[in-house]
């Protein structure tokens, strides 16, 4: 009791350098709720509208373009679950973490983090997409980032369906799982602490739930 029981099934990827991994985990021992679908308590909107983010039937709803929600801590070490979906086409948003929230990027976002990309691109794909899960790094241009396009949209779910993002951040290292899928690997992390956040962007974007364990 008390353990986390997982098994990951790993398979390399040619020559992208990532794996693929799925994760079967019969208890979430170890994470604590920071967002259950109930209430916002332990969380700021900054610099954005009262509209923006708001609890609609047990999910937060975010249909805004600036400004982002912060975390009432900060956190060094950590392994990271959302669940998020897009209600519609190219919607966009992102989850914030080692954000130090001392400078604005842009449209109020914190400009010394990094933030993992959450955009619905199933049904409206470009050239070079922007896709969900890789990694921008405002304000800290420092380190390598790994990310495979093709592997990132073959996990991505359909508009509307829940998707799972977990992020396991130690030392300066970023690595997102996308499904149960490795989409990115991200070396050089500067903060080595910061707050989480989620980020209003564009579109209709829900998130359910947020868990977070502290690592060592």
């Amino acid at each position: 009791m008390g353990l986390l029981l997982s098994v990951i099934l790993a398979t390399t990827l040619g020559q992208t350098g990532l794996t693929t991994a799925r994760i079967i985990s019969p208890q979430a021992g170890g994470f604590t709720t920071l967002f259950d679908g109930k209430t916002l308590q332990g969380w700021t909107a900054k610099n954005t509208t009262a509209t923006t983010f708001s609890l609609k039937e047990g999910v937060l709803r975010v249909e805004g373009n600036n400004g982002w929600l912060q975390s009432e801590r900060e956190y060094g070490n950590f392994r990271l679950r959302v669940e998020v979906r897009f209600l519609t086409d190219n919607a966009d948003s992102g989850v914030f973490v080692r954000a130090v929230g001392d400078s604005i990027f842009l449209r109020g976002w914190p400009g010394n983090s990094y933030q993992v990309q959450a955009r619905d691109v199933t049904r409206n794909q470009s050239a070079n997409p922007i896709l969900i899960g890789n990694i921008y790094r405002h304000g800290n241009r420092g380190g390598q980032t790994t990310f495979d396009s093709a592997v990132a949209l073959g996990a991505a779910k359909p508009t509307g369906e829940w998707q799972t993002l977990e992020l396991e951040v130690v030392g300066e290292m970023l690595t997102v799982t996308l499904n149960g899928t490795v989409v990115t690997r991200a070396t050089g992390l500067a903060n080595p602490r910061g707050y989480v956040g989620l980020q209003g962007e564009a579109g209709i974007v829900e998130y359910r739930s947020v868990q977070i364990q502290e690592l060592p």
